[in-house]
């Protein structure tokens, strides 16, 4: 990802053990994070992540401009997903919710960002069709945990 030179702005999507792994190896490979969750004290509980596992990450190696404060939340999908250029959803693994989430996304975002969803059990073509443009929603389910692992299954619907 850091090597891609359209890429400076991820969105994390579900703040939960996975989303706050993925935000962590995001943000130490010098790239902008933006955040949401629904869920009451997510913002914090994110934070209080990525400070755990930044000394890690530090040992690891972080690419250039790397730092925690480049994390940005807003509790607001529309609002955390203005200005990214890729997008990591990491919500519950339920059908209808993924559907109605897509749906969102798709219309929060420009038809070229990438879509990827971390589920691991869910066909994307369920999570994509209610999307203007499918085509871009993939899985992206990681090895675990991600900003440990950064090995991604990618696939299509």
């Amino acid at each position: 990802m850091s090597g891609h030179p359209d890429i400076r702005r991820v969105g994390i999507v579900g703040t939960g053990v996975i989303g706050a792994s993925w935000a962590a190896f995001f943000l130490a490979r010098g790239l902008d994070v933006s955040a949401t969750d629904p869920a009451p004290g997510a913002e914090d509980r994110l934070r209080a992540a990525v400070d755990r596992h930044w000394p890690t990450l530090q040992r690891m190696g972080l690419a250039e401009g790397a730092s925690p404060a480049r994390l940005h939340f807003d509790a607001s999908l529309e609002r955390a997903l203005e200005g990214c250029d890729f997008v990591q959803e990491s919500g519950p693994e339920r059908a209808d919710f993924k559907a109605e989430l897509y749906a969102r996304m798709d219309a929060a975002t420009p038809p070229q960002v990438l879509l990827a969803s971390s589920s691991s059990g869910l066909p994307v073509s369920g999570m994509q069709v209610r999307c203007e443009a499918p085509q871009r929603v993939v899985l992206g389910h990681p090895f675990n945990p991600p900003h440990l692992i950064p090995l991604v299954e990618v696939g299509g619907g």
